[in-house]
C-alpha cells in the first residue's frame, strides 16, 4: 500500500509538467494520459486497475481484471484471517548445499548461514 500511495503521490506531483496550446488541447490529452499512466501504477502494484478499486469498494469483494484475464473469477470473497504459525528455522552451510533446522546447531555455529522465518497458515480439518 506504501508503494502506491507513494507511488500516487509522485505521479500528481509530476501531472503538470506538459505544455499548453491556445486551445487547451494539452490539458484534456493530458488528464486522459495521466489516468491511464495511474491505471498502470495501480495495477503494478495492486494488480488491480482504479475501475477494480471501486467495483470492489461497492461490492466489498476482491475484484480483479488481472485475475479474469487469467481465467479466474472477477470477484471473489475477501480472504479472511487466516491462522497461521510462525516457523523460525536456523541455516547452516554444508557442503554443496545449506541445510536448515528448527533449533540453532552450537556445533555449526561457525558456518551460520541465516534464519529463515515462515507463516504457515493452519488448515482445520
Amino acid at each position: 500500500m506504501n508503494r502506491f500511495l507513494l507511488s500516487s503521490v509522485a505521479f500528481f506531483a509530476l501531472c503538470g509538467c506538459h505544455a499548453l496550446d491556445g486551445a487547451g488541447d494539452a490539458v484534456a490529452s493530458s488528464t486522459v494520459g495521466g489516468l491511464v499512466v495511474l491505471d498502470a501504477v495501480s495495477v503494478i502494484n495492486t494488480h488491480k486497475t482504479l475501475d477494480d478499486h471501486l467495483v470492489s469498494l461497492i461490492t466489498g469483494k476482491d475484484c480483479s481484471s488481472v485475475r479474469a484475464s487469467m481465467g479466474d473469477y472477477y470477484c471473489i470473497d475477501q480472504p479472511g484471517n487466516v491462522p497461521t504459525i510462525v516457523r523460525t528455522s536456523y541455516c547452516y552451510k554444508t557442503l554443496g548445499t545449506i541445510d536448515c533446522y528448527t533449533e540453532p546447531v552450537e556445533a555449526d555455529a561457525g558456518q551460520f548461514y541465516g534464519i529463515r522465518v515462515d507463516d504457515i497458515p493452519v488448515t482445520l480439518h
